[in-house]
């Protein structure tokens, strides 16, 4: 890629501290890298390249979604994304091992149980994606979510995101999101909080000479 040393280099970093703790034994020391720019700066091609330096460099688990403006009203939308490839091979005793207490509850918005009665509670089902997540992250760890377009992502799924990032650091888990900086929910401050985080390494993408 022309022009992206230094965005690659970011994702190199990130991939071999995280990476690196496992091979040495360690718990890998998760965290959250942004990318941000305009249309057409070349952040999904960006992605790409973290996918496959993840996979190959790190030999970790990868995980991606992308959010899409046609189906920004989805709720869980591009959790679902994140999550349908680690699950959908699994048979049914599995799923409900793997989620746990939180099956009837988080099940339904992930698609893997049938809906219940009544309307869901929304921490509820947040509370279960962590459960889910995390104990995806330890059981195949060094595990590597890739979110491409969360300018675009649903507000249930940057809801859930924003509040998970803060555990980060204490999971083998690495998160990589892009984003377009000019098309940011202004309705949804957790995108706000997410991109300001402590935690969150950010990296802006410069125009192309």
């Amino acid at each position: 890629m022309f022009e992206r040393e230094r965005e690659i280099a970011a994702a190199e970093r990130a991939v071999d501290s995280f990476c690196g703790h496992a091979a040495a034994g360690d718990a890998p020391l998760g965290g959250l890298l942004l990318y941000s720019g305009e249309a057409g700066l070349g952040k999904t091609a960006l992605l790409t390249e973290v996918r496959r330096i993840a996979m190959e460099r790190g030999h970790c688990t990868v995980l991606s979604a992308r959010g899409s403006e046609s189906v920004r009203s989805v709720p869980f939308h591009v959790v679902r994304q994140l999550l349908q490839p680690a699950i959908a091979p699994m048979s049914a005793a599995a799923r409900k091992d793997l989620f746990g207490a939180w099956y009837d509850i988080a099940g339904p918005a992930l698609g893997v149980a049938p809906p219940g009665e009544g309307q869901p509670d929304p921490q509820g089902v947040r509370d279960g994606i962590d459960w889910v997540i995390t104990r995806l992250a330890r059981n195949t760890a060094p595990l590597v979510l890739v979110i491409d377009d969360a300018h675009w992502a649903d507000g249930e799924s940057l809801a859930w995101l924003t509040s998970f990032a803060v555990r980060l650091p204490e999971l083998p888990l690495l998160v990589v999101v892009s984003y377009r900086p000019d098309e940011l929910p202004e309705h949804d401050p957790a995108f706000a909080d997410l991109v300001g985080g402590r935690d969150a390494r950010p990296v802006v993408l410069r125009e192309l000479t």
